[in-house]
């Protein structure tokens, strides 16, 4: 190893660079043996002083041109080399071969711009493809699910319709029961289910049979049937209208909620229900529909006030007219003992 690697060497343990004065090595070398002497580090910097005394041992006795030689040499400057001067003539010369390059340049380019024309077309058709195929596939896992919802609601319905009919079966029996409070049960439990034609046979052939007390006759009210129900049950009820109570009569005959009854049926109920019955049929009279003579006659017969009285207004404002063909009947109600049959019927009388 020569001198100048030894310096290197020894500089570098030191942690300078080549071309390091005295004064720095000395520097150096207080700075590493303060942090690094055995008795700041114990043990573990016995051979790390060693090396830095070593090696300030070793520099400390070389002069500055000892040290200097292991400064890295610097390259020699060049002389700028003069641009040759160009003849007369020769600025305007052209290649010729730049307008081939040129040609060739732009063929390039534009082969490029097409195959990106095309590249992209590609693209575009193979995007267009994969989002029919999409629309396809959505399509298909739409009809399949249409399909499935239609059976799943065909099954549905068939399962309800079963256990419609079981549980029907289940009320009909006890509709038929002889205990009243099994038969208002039955009732509370029918819901819907009462518009089935079943049903309402069973609830007609009900009232028909067994006494009408006011708790079935609520029971019966509650239920929620419509108009057509409603009036299918009172063209079965027709002959048992003495012993309807007046709630069940009104919900018959939709009394509060319009009427939804023939003429025949309301004249049926009005000449055969009780007297209360009787009034609040007349007192709901439909203004579009008539009272027939046969009718009007039985009523007019009628000794009581309760019917009488609300007979004899529905008379004086909707068929006056009517008064010369029972003007017999109207003198003997004009004599009768109730303040207002007189009233009304002298009313009738003088109009």
């Amino acid at each position: 190893m020569n001198l100048a690697s030894e310096v290197r060497y020894n500089l570098n343990i030191l942690g300078l660079a080549p071309g390091a004065t005295s004064a720095e090595i000395r520097s150096a070398f207080r700075s590493l043996a303060r942090s690094c002497h055995p008795d700041v580090l114990g043990g573990r910097g016995a051979f790390r002083f060693q090396q830095i005394s070593g090696a300030y041992s070793f520099l400390k006795g070389l002069g500055p041109e000892e040290l200097g030689c292991a400064a890295p040499r610097q390259k020699r400057a060049e002389p700028a080399r003069q641009k040759r001067a160009e003849p007369a003539g020769w600025s305007g010369w052209t290649n010729p071969f730049a307008r081939r390059r040129q040609r060739q340049q732009e063929r390039r380019e534009r082969d490029e711009a097409e195959a990106a024309r095309a590249s992209r077309a590609s693209h575009q058709v193979a995007r267009q493809e994969e989002e029919r195929r999409a629309a396809l596939r959505r399509e298909r896992a739409e009809r399949a699910l249409s399909r499935g919802e239609r059976a799943m609601a065909e099954l549905t319905a068939r399962l309800e319709a079963e256990t419609d009919r079981e549980r029907i079966t289940f009320l009909l029996e006890r509709l038929n029961a002889s205990v009243a409070e099994v038969r208002c049960l039955a009732l509370s439990h029918l819901g819907p289910l009462a518009n089935r034609p079943e049903v309402l046979e069973a609830l007609a052939a009900l009232l028909l049979t067994f006494p009408i007390d006011d708790r079935t006759a609520r029971s019966v009210t509650a239920l929620p049937l419509k108009p057509e129900s409603w009036a299918f049950l009172a063209q079965r009820l027709e002959r048992c209208a003495a012993r309807l109570p007046d709630a069940l009569l009104t919900a018959l005959l939709g009394l509060t909620r319009g009427v939804h009854c023939e003429r025949k049926t309301l004249e049926a109920y009005l000449c055969g229900a009780r007297s209360s019955g009787a009034a609040l049929i007349l007192r709901s009279w439909p203004k579009q529909m008539s009272l027939s003579d046969a009718a009007l006659t039985r009523l007019l017969q009628s000794t009581e006030e309760e019917v009488l009285v609300p007979l004899l207004l529905l008379m004086k404002q909707r068929f006056p007219t009517v008064a010369a063909r029972h003007r017999s009947r109207l003198e003997d109600l004009a004599e009768h003992p109730v303040v207002g049959v007189r009233v009304w019927s002298r009313s009738l009388l003088n109009a």
